[in-house]
């Protein structure tokens, strides 16, 4: 039975030079990867993060090393990165098989405050050294998450999944503006997931995404792809469907960056965390929360988010 479906909110949208492009790890719960064969899930969603940067090092620091050309080589930066974020998540999952597998579609666009990717783009578009805060409170529509393609089969305890998604740039993008609220340029997701049940009530997935950017809009610039590695555990606690568990995830990219805007530095960042779901009308209306601490950042900000959200479940009529 599928559960509650959730995101990373306030981690995926937004743009940078310096940019790590859309997907961010442990954005989906362990059971998300799979098509969830119940009709229409409507989901509701606010989160909460506040991130730090973290340079080539892996320390936290507030000066930002650029060596991309004709930029400063270093600037002091505001170290706190507060951003807020509300997704409305369509998923429709269909009757019957396709290849013999459950199918299902997934929609989401974003409402956010500008990002820690967003002030990263700032911050390494200064033409001088000295010190910088970003400082917008502007909330604007980020980027869309369309995926239609999201097949998964089940084999006694074991399921399988293959999903592409693409990210489209709807979210406001000007080069070097502090009101961007998108990244201005295409990325595609391609994932494959595995799922085993040790136990009729515990899960454990595994999860791989590959994320291939595609050239920004009016700047020569194009963000190097990215891998990312999740895992993560569930327990359903009672007959209802109420469930608990832990994810984590390690992200890193694997080809460099293009172009004469470029960072050229590469990334990388991990993450642990937890979540529970609470079915106020089982398998109809249920609420969720959720928290990620990142660590092991490398020229990226990292730092804590939470989630919040309301969800909606419509069967098929049958």
């Amino acid at each position: 039975m599928k559960k509650i479906i959730t995101l990373a909110l306030g981690l995926f949208s937004g743009m940078a030079v310096f940019g790590q492009g859309h997907y961010n790890g442990s954005s989906f719960n362990p059971n998300d990867y799979f098509a969830p064969h119940a009709g229409w899930i409507i989901p509701v969603w606010y989160g909460y993060a506040n991130m730090d940067y973290y340079n080539a090092a892996g320390n936290r620091s507030d000066q930002l090393i650029n060596p991309a050309p004709g930029n400063p080589t270093e600037l002091h930066i505001k170290q706190k990165v507060i951003t807020h974020s509300f997704i409305l998540m369509a998923i429709y999952s269909g009757k019957g098989k396709i290849f013999g597998a459950n199918w299902g579609m997934m929609v989401i666009p974003t409402l956010n405050s500008p990002t820690a990717n967003i002030a990263l783009d700032y911050y390494s578009s200064q033409t001088g050294s000295g010190n910088y805060v970003f400082t917008n409170k502007s909330i604007g529509f980020g980027d869309m998450y369309i995926q239609p393609i999201w097949l998964s089969w089940t084999k006694g305890k074991f399921s399988y999944a293959i999903n592409y998604g693409v990210w489209a740039p709807t979210g406001k993008y000007k080069p070097h503006d502090l009101d961007n609220g998108g990244h201005g340029y295409w990325s595609h997701n391609i994932r494959v997931a595995g799922k085993t049940k040790p136990t009729p009530r515990t899960n454990i997935t595994v999860a791989t995404t590959l994320e291939i950017n595609q050239w920004q809009k009016d700047t020569d610039f194009k963000e190097g792809s990215h891998f990312t590695v999740d895992v993560g555990g569930t327990y359903v606690l009672d007959s209802r469907g109420d469930e608990v568990g832990i994810f984590g995830n390690y992200s890193t990219q694997v080809s460099d960056d293009k172009g004469t805007n470029g960072g050229f530095a590469s990334d990388k960042i991990a993450g642990i965390g937890a979540f529970g779901s609470y079915w106020i009308v089982p398998m109809k209306i249920g609420l969720m929360g959720r928290i990620t601490q990142n660590f092991g950042a490398e020229n990226r900000f990292a730092g804590i988010a939470v989630q919040a959200g309301v969800n909606i479940l419509i069967p098929n009529s049958h």
